[in-house]
C-alpha cells in the first residue's frame, strides 16, 4: 500500500515538477511602476536556464510598422549582470541597442533602468510617439514592451513571463490577459518576443468598455487626466465601424479579442496632433488638441485602418514579418499589400456598406489621387517596398498609390470573374492558406495569387506594381462606369453606363 501511495504521489508531482523544470526556459522579468524616479524605470529579469560563455541581449532598433530606425536601446542606462552571490558579471555596450554579456551561463540577475521616451506629445511632434513608452508617476503609463524588454540573439524564440509592480488603482488595459497576483502586481506571459512587442499596454485608473462582435471581444481602454468617462463615447462610434467591417469581411472578424489603447493629451491649441500604430490585436492611438469633440470622428477612420490590418499583416504576411529582426531587418516587398490594401479596404467599406454616399467616396478617391502626385509614380512598389527604409521620403505614397492600385486590382479582378471576385474575397482566400503564425516566401506572392485568380492578374502585378506603368486608373474607373478627368481630378459616373459598367458597378461598390 506505501508503494501505491508513493507512486500515487510521484504521478501527482511529475507534471508540476515538469512545469517548474520548463518555467527556467523561459524570461523572467520584473517592471517596477511603483517607484518611478527621474522619469526612469527600474526593470530587472532571471535570463533562461543556458550554457553560453557570453550572449548578445538587444533592445530593438525599430519594430514592425515604423520603417525608420527608433533606436529605444538609447534610453536603457545602468545594464548590470550579477551571479547567484550578487557578484558583478563583466557586460559591454556593443552599440546603442545592445550589450554582451560575459559567462552568461552564471548570469542569475540583469537589471537596467529605462528613461521616459516621451514626456509629452508636444515635444519633438515630427518623431512617432506610439511605439514608444511614457511613464507619468501615479498617473499613467503607455508601455510599447519594445522600451522596457529585451532578448539574447542566441534564445530568440522563449516565452516570456512578466511581474509587473504597480498603483493598486491601476488596470492593465491590453490584447494579453493580465492575471492579478496582489493588490500591487500583475502577471502576464507571452509565448515569444514577438508576441510581447506586439501587445502594448496602457496602465491607469480604468476608464474602459466592452463591446461583443459576433465571436469577438473589443476593449476600448481611454486615457485623460480631466475626463474619466468617456470611453463609452468612443466606444458607440467604433462599434458601428466595426460591425461594418465584421459585414465586409463575410460576416466573421478573424480575431478573437482585440484592444483599442486611446490616449489623450490636453492643450490651448486650435488643430490636434494624431499618432498611431497598429498591431496584430490592438491599436495604440495618440492625440493632443484643445477639444475631445474631434475624437470620436478621427478614430472612426483610425479605427477602420487599423483594425483591418487584423486581416493583413497578421493573417497574411511574409517569412520577413514571421521572423522579424528587430535589430536589423530584412524588409519585405509587400508594402502594397500590408499598408496599400489595408488603406483601399478603408475607403471601400464605407461605400460598400453603404455607410456614406457616392459622392463621398468619389471625393475620398479624389483626394488619394491628388496627394498621390506629391510622390515619384515612377518608382516600381516592389523596389521601393524592400528600400522602405532608405526612402523614407516615397513611403506615404503606399497610402496613396498603393490604395488606388488596390481599387484597380479589385475593379480587374471582379471584371474577369463576372463580378463574382473582388479583393475582398481575394483576402479571405489568401487567409484560408497562410493564416496566423503561417507566412508565404516574398519572391512567390505574385504567382500564389495568379493560381488562385486568372492568368491576367500576373500581368497586373508585372505591369503595376514590380513595373513602373502609372496606375490606370481612367480606364479601369471607366469599367466601372465613372469617368475620370486627368485635368481636373474630378471622378463623376458616366450619363449613360452600358449593361456591363452598371453589373460592373453594382458589385464593386453595390451602387
Amino acid at each position: 500500500m506505501d508503494n501505491l501511495i508513493k507512486l500515487l504521489f510521484v504521478l501527482v508531482l511529475l507534471p508540476s515538477a515538469i512545469i517548474a523544470q520548463k518555467s527556467n526556459k523561459n524570461y523572467d522579468y520584473t517592471i517596477d511602476l511603483l517607484h518611478v524616479s527621474n522619469d526612469e524605470v527600474k526593470i530587472s529579469f532571471a535570463p533562461p536556464e543556458n550554457n553560453l560563455k557570453q550572449g548578445k541581449f538587444i533592445i530593438p532598433k525599430l519594430v514592425p510598422g515604423f520603417y525608420q530606425a527608433m533606436n529605444f536601446g538609447q534610453y536603457v542606462s545602468n545594464f548590470v549582470a550579477t551571479d547567484k552571490n550578487g557578484k558583478k558579471i563583466p557586460v559591454e555596450r556593443l552599440d546603442k541597442n545592445s550589450w554582451l554579456v560575459h559567462d552568461l551561463k552564471r548570469v542569475k540577475k540583469i537589471s537596467y533602468q529605462v528613461a521616459d521616451g516621451w514626456d509629452s506629445l508636444e515635444n519633438d511632434t515630427h518623431e512617432a510617439k506610439s511605439p514608444g513608452t511614457m511613464f507619468k508617476k501615479d498617473s499613467v503609463f503607455v508601455i510599447n514592451y519594445n522600451s522596457l524588454v529585451g532578448y539574447f540573439e542566441e534564445m530568440k524564440d522563449l516565452p516570456y513571463q512578466i511581474n509587473i509592480t504597480k498603483n493598486k488603482g491601476f488596470y492593465a488595459s491590453s490584447a494579453l490577459d493580465y492575471q492579478q497576483k496582489n493588490k500591487n502586481t500583475d502577471r502576464v506571459w507571452a509565448k515569444d518576443y514577438r508576441q510581447l512587442v506586439d501587445s502594448p499596454v496602457l496602465y491607469c485608473v480604468p476608464d474602459t468598455t466592452w463591446l461583443k462582435i459576433g465571436h469577438t471581444e473589443v476593449l476600448v481602454s481611454f486615457y485623460n487626466h480631466k475626463e474619466r468617462h468617456y470611453s463609452k463615447t468612443i466606444a458607440r462610434e467604433i462599434e458601428h465601424i466595426l460591425k461594418n467591417q465584421q459585414a465586409y469581411l463575410g460576416g466573421t472578424l478573424p480575431v478573437n479579442k482585440y484592444a483599442f489603447l486611446i490616449y489623450y493629451e490636453s492643450s490651448n491649441e486650435s488643430g490636434y496632433l494624431g499618432d498611431g500604430l497598429e498591431h496584430s490585436h490592438s491599436t495604440v492611438c495618440l492625440y493632443r488638441s484643445g477639444s475631445m469633440k474631434f475624437l470620436p470622428n478621427a478614430l472612426n477612420r483610425v479605427a477602420s485602418h487599423e483594425f483591418f490590418h487584423i486581416v493583413t499583416p497578421l493573417n497574411i504576411h511574409s517569412k520577413e514579418i514571421q521572423h522579424y529582426d528587430f535589430l536589423n531587418p530584412v524588409m519585405s516587398q509587400h508594402l502594397w499589400l500590408y499598408e496599400g490594401m489595408t488603406e483601399y479596404a478603408t475607403i471601400h467599406m464605407p461605400v460598400k456598406q453603404k455607410m456614406i454616399s457616392l459622392e463621398d467616396f468619389e471625393k475620398s478617391l479624389e483626394e488619394k489621387i491628388k496627394e498621390m502626385k506629391a510622390f515619384d509614380n515612377t518608382l516600381s512598389f516592389t523596389e521601393m517596398s524592400k528600400k522602405s527604409m532608405e526612402r523614407q521620403d516615397q513611403y506615404m505614397n503606399f497610402y496613396m498609390k498603393g490604395a488606388l492600385l488596390g481599387l484597380c486590382l479589385d475593379i480587374r479582378l471582379r471584371e474577369l470573374s463576372g463580378g463574382k471576385m473582388g479583393t475582398q474575397d481575394l483576402m479571405q482566400i489568401l487567409m484560408k492558406k497562410y493564416g496566423e503564425g503561417k507566412y508565404f516566401n516574398d519572391g512567390e506572392l505574385f504567382d500564389e495569387i495568379t493560381k488562385m485568380t486568372y492568368p491576367e492578374i500576373h500581368t497586373f502585378f508585372r505591369d503595376y506594381i514590380e513595373g513602373t506603368q502609372p496606375a490606370p486608373l481612367k480606364e479601369y474607373l471607366e469599367k466601372a462606369g465613372f469617368s475620370y478627368d486627368e485635368t481636373t481630378g474630378k471622378i463623376t459616373p458616366v450619363p449613360n453606363p452600358d449593361s456591363k459598367q452598371i453589373a460592373l458597378r453594382k458589385a464593386w461598390i453595390n451602387q
